[in-house]
């Protein structure tokens, strides 16, 4: 005869917690995709971060500034020596002046006769992409070797409009002793703005060696600046405001016939050294 319906055993339901081990068990067997596009928003913290998760690919184009970077952490190793000229390994005795410095800081000397300088002045405003504005000049005689210096000294101050957007500002100073050109180049990331703006300051080193000038050689450095707004990749609305000022150092040698292999042309771009950012007045 046939058990009654009333006497049949009845399985249990499945508890709560045994529904979420089950749907645990899932995520973990094929369901990990599923869950990985559904984390809510600011879940993932440095402590979800695997070392070396995040790899050159994952970093958008220009998302990592100069601010971002730790002092001091690019060093000797790091940085690409093609590019960047080392530390000068040695200096010249009295008498003698730097005709050449290769990229690994070994300096080349030869007897200085005389020095001269341009006049100090007054800061300029450099305010254009493509037009260059003169921060200082000099004339050089004929009839001498040379070698020619400049440290251009920068500030760059943020828009005080607090709509200004987040900036990236290149600024390129070259200087020309005749035909012969040096040109580096300076990059600040500034933030968008603030209650408190900082000010930027940087120098950029320029040096020229020329062989006998036949004639008087026009001295000078020019500088251009470009305010790019980050958002939009064009010109800023709000530019901040470049200023350049610096003087030109010339040795003339006391032997003439310095070799034309000692002019060079240079178009290596640098970070701000030294930096140093104080409140904008």
């Amino acid at each position: 005869m046939p058990e009654p319906r009333s006497a049949r055993r009845r399985l249990p339901r499945p508890s709560p917690a045994m529904g979420v081990a089950l749907v645990a068990l899932f995520l973990s067997a094929g369901g990990v995709s599923y869950a990985a596009v559904t984390l809510p928003a600011h879940s993932v913290g440095a402590a979800q971060l695997k070392t070396f998760a995040v790899t050159n690919p994952k970093l958008q184009n220009n998302s990592v500034g100069s601010r971002k970077i730790m002092p001091g952490a690019v060093g000797f190793y790091r940085v690409n020596r093609r590019e960047v000229q080392l530390r000068l390994k040695s200096g010249c005795a009295a008498g003698q002046a730097i005709t050449n410095v290769d990229m690994n800081g070994n300096v080349t000397c030869a007897p200085g006769a005389s020095e001269t300088s341009s006049a100090a002045a007054a800061a300029v405003a450099v305010s254009s992409p493509t037009t260059p504005v003169t921060v200082s000049s000099l004339s050089l005689p004929a009839g001498s070797a040379y070698t020619v210096q400049a440290n251009p000294y920068l500030t760059i101050t943020p828009s005080k409009d607090s709509s200004a957007p987040a900036e990236h500002v290149v600024v390129t100073c070259g200087l020309t002793v005749g035909t012969t050109v040096a040109q580096r180049s300076a990059t600040f990331d500034l933030p968008a703005a603030s209650g408190n703006p900082q000010v930027e300051n940087a120098s950029i080193p320029l040096y020229v060696a020329v062989p006998t000038a036949t004639a008087a050689a026009p001295t000078s450095v020019n500088c251009i600046a470009a305010v790019t707004d980050t958002s939009t990749g064009h010109a800023s609305t709000l530019p901040a405001t470049v200023t350049a000022q610096g003087q030109i150092y010339a040795t003339a040698l006391a032997s003439a016939g310095v070799p034309a292999s000692t002019t060079t042309v240079t178009t290596t771009p640098t970070t701000p050294t030294p930096t140093t950012t104080t409140p904008a007045p």
